[in-house]
């Protein structure tokens, strides 16, 4: 594989974006948020807001999809996208370990988190701009494997200059945990700065126009989706698996500060570990994408993640789970991968936005529904184990229904 300009700047979107969901929804602000700005009823409150934004990305994604289809505008909106994100994230930094800003708190990572999840809709639609057909597994893996190792690289950054030092740098204080807060500015710079490349050498896709009102479009778009043969399957399968990774992203640091606990550092110390090894996995899994099929690779990761994550839940002790959950970033960045890649591969070239929009619709509109089963668990049982079991069901489900071929 040839790796182009235009694909460099394009995977550079992924190193730039996952430090955000990394720093702010999994290992930092999220932990923040449940243990010293509502450490009473935070677990539940942080569930229904994820929620939340789950279910409006899913309201949203078809419809902004076929809209960037049609006005040949998916740079533009993910340009707003991105901007969006940044902006909310930034704001973070108002929040101060106190219970009166916990609604600031909520409202802005549900922004954050929304535009996010609804930028790779316009992103994901740009992989054929940069990549031939027979190489879009590697290119998919590509682009997993440097978000990773930018989510790393970030972690490692923000641990060494703000999280661990007693004096944090650039003269940031401790007070109101400052050294906490300033990382989500730092992610949004981050953001702003490497998404720079794909806005300057990757194109945007021409309109493609279309006669019919735009709820017609849009129905057009939901049928020529359940004609190409193993999508309906495939769309359903990922509703289910991708509702366990959320639940796993979300409260996968939050699980590990309260059920064996981890300290800040620590867990910024497992969230780099477990980047090192899904970014690995990435690009493996992009080589395998490509030889064996996306399918294959899909089918085997959701097994994995369900042992694995089964293995997890049930750890006597730190030692098996950091073995444990080092080792599901194998299966974690290929999974994901291979989704693009099968959905860029049999998407037709004036529907690509739109069925990436029903794939982020097939990822979200029930992805509620695990983050609300773990807050009730969690919630009735006192057992935050109790609540992660709902991700090994939904793993197991998603590899059921997933087409064989």
């Amino acid at each position: 594989m040839r790796l182009s300009r235009r694909l460099i700047a394009w995977s550079l979107y992924d190193w730039a974006s996952s430090p955000v969901p990394t720093l702010h929804a999994t290992f930092i602000f999220s932990v923040f948020f449940t243990t010293a700005v509502m450490p009473e009823g935070g677990t539940a409150a942080w569930a229904w807001m994820t929620s939340a934004s789950a279910l409006a990305v899913a309201m949203a994604a078809p419809f902004l999809g076929r809209f960037a289809d049609a006005r040949g505008a998916v740079r533009l909106c993910l340009a707003l996208a991105t901007v969006m994100g940044a902006l909310a994230t930034a704001g973070l930094w108002f929040v101060k370990p106190d219970l009166s800003f916990a609604m600031l708190a909520l409202g802005l990572s549900a922004l954050s988190i929304f535009a996010m999840e609804i930028s790779f809709v316009f992103y994901n639609a740009m992989l054929p701009s940069v990549a031939r057909e027979d190489e879009f597994g590697r290119a998919s893996g590509l682009a997993w494997g440097l978000g990773y190792a930018g989510a790393i690289i970030a972690l490692v950054i923000v641990l060494l200059l703000f999280v661990l030092p007693d004096q944090p740098a650039f003269g940031v204080s401790t007070g109101d945990a400052g050294h906490i807060r300033i990382t989500m500015c730092f992610a949004a710079l981050w953001l702003c700065l490497f998404a720079v490349p794909l806005f300057i050498h990757v194109p945007a896709p021409p309109a493609v126009r279309s006669h019919e009102p735009f709820l017609a479009s849009l129905k057009h778009s939901f049928r020529i989706a359940m004609t190409i043969p193993g999508m309906p399957r495939f769309l359903l399968a990922r509703m289910l698996f991708a509702d366990g990774l959320v639940t796993l992203f979300a409260f996968g640091g939050i699980y590990a500060a309260t059920v064996f606990g981890f300290s800040q550092t620590m867990v910024l110390v497992f969230g780099i570990i477990l980047n090192v090894t899904a970014g690995i996995g990435a690009a493996l899994g992009g080589v395998a994408d490509d030889r064996f099929g996306s399918l294959r690779v899909m089918r085997l990761c959701l097994l994995a993640l369900a042992a694995l994550g089964l293995i997890a839940i049930m750890a006597p002790g730190e030692a098996v789970f950091w073995a444990a959950g080092a080792t599901l970033g194998l299966f974690i960045g290929p999974l994901q991968s291979s989704a693009r890649a099968w959905v860029a591969r049999r998407a037709p070239p004036d529907q690509r936005a739109s069925l990436f929009g029903l794939m982020m619709f097939s990822g979200k509109a029930t992805s509620f529904v695990g983050p609300f089963i773990y807050g009730v668990l969690v919630t009735t049982t006192g057992s935050d184990r109790a609540g992660m079991a709902v991700v090994i069901l939904l793993l197991l489900a998603g590899w059921v229904v997933m087409p064989r071929r």
